[in-house]
């Protein structure tokens, strides 16, 4: 399959991560390793290269790599069990992610594409602060002009049907606001994104690119929020 046009995700790839639910280890994976690559990796791949193209002009520091070793935008299948007791050597989704900024992927502001057998989504914003981020961010929310800003940026984005999907992390405000902030559910959070799922009719479907590359745009206004807390 081309690496560069996008045509979709095969027919059967949800069913693919559904019987790797059921068959997760290394003879089973080796056995059907075809399947893998030709419905899910090889349009991953083209799917990272045309979204990101089509991403880089509004999104000037945007990054995304075809690398298929984990360290670009495809995110690793194998899980890492060293410290884990569960042994399951396989992930059961396939994860995308295209980050703006210099540093840890997963701690950038981002966007995120998730497929697994029951469930497409896409997302954008910052899933994990940093110590230092976190900081920030809690000044930004308490702030009096930036703090109002955030709620009506997730107000439109939610009107457009993109939805914070990060729960409170922490049960209670933290140590130095008042705990009946007005904005006391977004400083419990360690994180900050909203998405929205996507028909899985669209996933064998070429025109899934456009239609999360438009998702992006609406999401401009949270990422420009997020960036000066990342010194973007």
């Amino acid at each position: 399959m081309n690496t560069e046009i996008f045509n979709g995700f095969g027919k059967n790839a949800r069913e693919f991560f559904r019987e790797l639910a059921e068959h997760n280890n290394k003879n089973w994976f080796l056995e059907n390793r075809y399947r893998y690559d030709d419905e899910i990796l090889e349009p991953a791949v083209a799917f990272v290269s045309s979204l990101g193209a089509g991403l880089k002009e509004m999104y000037r520091d945007l990054n995304y790599s075809t690398l298929r070793n984990g360290s670009g935008s495809v995110m690793r299948l194998y899980r890492d069990i060293r410290f884990s007791p569960d042994k399951r050597p396989y992930k059961v989704n396939l994860g995308l992610i295209l980050w703006i900024g210099e540093g840890k992927k997963v701690e950038l502001p981002c966007f995120y594409f998730h497929l697994d057998a029951s469930r497409i989504f896409f997302y954008g914003g910052q899933h994990q602060f940093p110590a230092d981020v976190l900081e920030r961010f809690r000044a930004a929310v308490d702030d009096g002009e930036r703090g109002p800003a955030l709620e009506k940026i997730l107000g439109v984005l939610e009107k457009q049907g993109l939805l914070l999907m990060e729960e409170p992390k922490y049960k209670r405000v933290p140590r130095g606001y008042p705990a009946d902030h007005p904005r006391a559910d977004l400083l419990r959070l360690s994180g900050l994104g909203v998405g929205t799922d996507i028909p899985f009719k669209m996933a064998a479907e070429s025109g899934l690119v456009d239609l999360c590359g438009g998702y992006a745009r609406q999401m401009a206004p949270l990422i420009e929020w997020l960036k000066p807390l990342n010194r973007l």
